[in-house]
């Protein structure tokens, strides 16, 4: 819709798809954009290469001027080893997306946390569209920070890594109607497509000895 509305408009539209690659199909030509970027590690790519795709007939100034690499929009020697492993990395997507499955053990993981938490939790965003690995809960009364502080064996953010350091809670949050009392709660949990139903009852057993069940 926001692409249609642009496009109607000519405006340009650049779309950041960084968690959506290798977890939900992606269209450019669906999405009316303009430009759209992909990193790497997102889809399991080495860390620190990415790409841009380029609406045909759109021109952008270099990042870096000088030869002619990356078709003449950023000058230096190109990491032929970290390109490659994007190429395969974007093949196995391609072949093996994962959504489904990921969809499912996050659904997993979601129920096991109402039936332990109940009305303690609230579930921030919309059930079904979203990421399907992603999992943003809100433990009602108690502070995300320290939450993941007693869950020493556990990865996860109260936000993104893009605004790792602050205690304020997610401006994301903010624009979705989440009140500070609820988003100061807020704990993200990001599944991959190697996580295992083990590995959710272990975080799920360390959040009930945390807050009881």
């Amino acid at each position: 819709a926001i692409g249609r509305i642009c496009r109607g408009r000519g405006v340009l539209l650049h779309t950041d798809a960084s968690q959506s690659g290798g977890k939900v199909p992606l269209d450019v030509d669906a999405l009316n954009v303009d430009f759209l970027t992909l990193a790497g590690h997102k889809l399991y790519a080495p860390k620190g290469v990415g790409a841009l795709y380029i609406r045909e007939g759109l021109h952008i100034e270099p990042l870096i001027h000088g030869a002619d690499h990356e078709m003449g929009r950023r000058a230096g020697t190109e990491n032929i080893l970290l390109e490659v492993g994007l190429g395969k990395a974007c093949d196995i997507a391609l072949t093996e997306l994962h959504s489904s499955t990921v969809k499912e053990l996050t659904a997993y993981f979601y129920t096991r946390l109402e039936e332990l938490f109940g009305e303690l939790i609230h579930l921030n965003g919309h059930p079904e569209k979203k990421l399907p690995n992603t999992l943003n809960i809100s433990f009602l009364g108690y502070d995300g920070h320290k939450i993941l502080g007693s869950l020493s064996d556990v990865a996860a953010s109260t936000g993104s890594a893009c605004h790792a350091g602050t205690t304020a809670i997610s401006p994301v949050l903010v624009a979705m109607g989440v009140s500070e009392a609820v988003g100061r709660g807020a704990v993200r949990f990001s599944l991959g497509r190697h996580t295992t139903k083990g590995e959710i009852d272990t975080v799920v057993a360390g959040l009930e000895n945390i807050l009881g069940g």
